[in-house]
């Protein structure tokens, strides 16, 4: 069969979905269920950066586990503050940027600045020189900023608040006083903000928003609300949807859940059905284990990545439930050695074990019986060993290309 009799078969099947991009990551709805006091709170600390630009700016942070509506909550209330910034003529603008993705202070200087100068080039200026020309834009065109930098702890885990303190520090400098820059700092977790010094840790504590994980009810709403626009009327049913949330219900996890209703109705459209049935939800479930999502190893660093690694081949090396911070530490060495990496120290390795179970990724706890002395034990308890390497190691070569 050609490709084109293919292509105009798939495009003329039966499908389930009405808009599928209403179910991506990427999307986001015009209602937050269950996220409207959080909304209203974010609104809340910025009414007097929306009333009365240039008199004061704000720092705010919002933090919570993976999949419960930081970056959604935050891009919702974006939209509102630049509605509300056209309705009344106000030169305020929200930007936001992934710290994941631009992964250093130059990548997200110049994405800010892109943002208000689309021409300027990809390399050639230092961040100090971006930094000015932000400041220069700003000043000249009267411009107020609200800056959301999202998984900003991926910045923090790096030692580096540079660009923090830049932004922090900058209007207190200024003897007009005008206040153009507001910041929204989203973490998965406020630990890394230890790093901070005093005063700015204390900023930064006093405004703070903290989003718990879904319940299953909860989950149920969300997702009967996105299959509203994302579905037929006739391709789901309370019991798939209650499915789901129930699977997903464990870590509270909407994304999850979205991406599960996704899946199940790709599987639906495989069997030429026009309802998703709940072996499509198996099916789905099958594909996506929550630990083995792609976007979990892109938080990562590289070491945090041979670490884990290491663990993985540890436990599958005896088959057991646990393996030790020693033990981990060779095959660490070994690792690092295959991919003509140099290790890092013992302390540094110690770091980043706590901050992959800091990120759900393993379990560690004191050993008893049976073990000399107290050493740590590590664990991995929800992912499929075999296939948590095979993504890992997957992921490591497209990283390499």
């Amino acid at each position: 069969m050609l490709l084109t009799d293919i292509l105009e078969e798939e495009l003329n099947s039966p499908t389930v979905f009405r808009d599928e991009s209403k179910l991506s990551a990427a999307y986001v709805p015009s209602s937050l269920p269950h996220r409207a006091s959080s909304l209203r709170d974010l609104v809340r600390l910025f009414l007097g950066v929306m009333k009365k630009p240039g008199e004061m700016s704000q720092q705010v942070t919002i933090s919570g586990s993976i999949g419960i509506g930081k970056t959604a909550l935050c891009k919702c209330f974006g939209k509102v503050l630049e509605e509300y910034a056209k309705t009344n003529n106000m030169n305020l603008h929200y930007i936001h940027v992934n710290c994941r993705r631009k992964k250093s202070r130059f990548l997200i200087l110049r994405e800010v600045v892109h943002h208000f100068n689309p021409t300027i080039p990809h390399r050639g200026y230092s961040p100090e020189e971006l930094l000015h020309m932000l400041h220069h834009l700003l000043e000249s065109q009267n411009i107020h900023l609200v800056l959301a930098l999202d998984e900003f702890d991926f910045i923090l885990r790096k030692k580096d608040a540079s660009l923090l303190y830049d932004l922090i520090r900058w209007t207190d400098e200024h003897i007009d006083g005008i206040q153009r820059v507001s910041l929204i700092l989203i973490v998965r977790d406020r630990v890394y903000l230890k790093e901070l010094d005093v005063g700015t840790l204390s900023s930064l504590q006093n405004n703070h928003i903290y989003l718990a994980p879904y319940s299953a009810e909860q989950l149920v709403d969300i997702l009967q609300e996105r299959a509203t626009d994302a579905l037929f009327d006739f391709a789901i049913n309370p019991e798939v949807l209650n499915l789901i949330a129930d699977i997903a219900s464990e870590r509270g996890d909407a994304r999850f859940a979205l991406e599960l209703l996704w899946r199940a109705g790709k599987y639906a459209d495989r069997d030429r059905v026009t309802s998703i049935f709940p072996e499509h939800v198996r099916l789905a479930k099958g594909d996506i284990h929550p630990d083995l999502r792609k976007d979990i190893f892109q938080e990562l660093s590289l070491h945090h990545q041979f670490v884990l690694l290491a663990i993985i081949r540890q436990l599958k090396k005896h088959d057991a439930a646990y393996t030790t911070t020693g033990d981990v530490e060779t095959t660490y060495n070994i690792i690092c050695e295959e991919y003509h990496e140099t290790p890092r120290k013992h302390t540094q390795l110690w770091e980043y074990i706590k901050e992959l179970e800091q990120l759900c990724l393993i379990t560690t706890k004191l050993s008893g019986k049976g073990i000399r002395g107290k050493t740590t034990l590590i664990g991995l308890p929800d992912a499929p060993l075999f296939l948590l390497e095979k993504k890992l190691q997957n992921y490591l070569k497209e990283c390499e290309k």
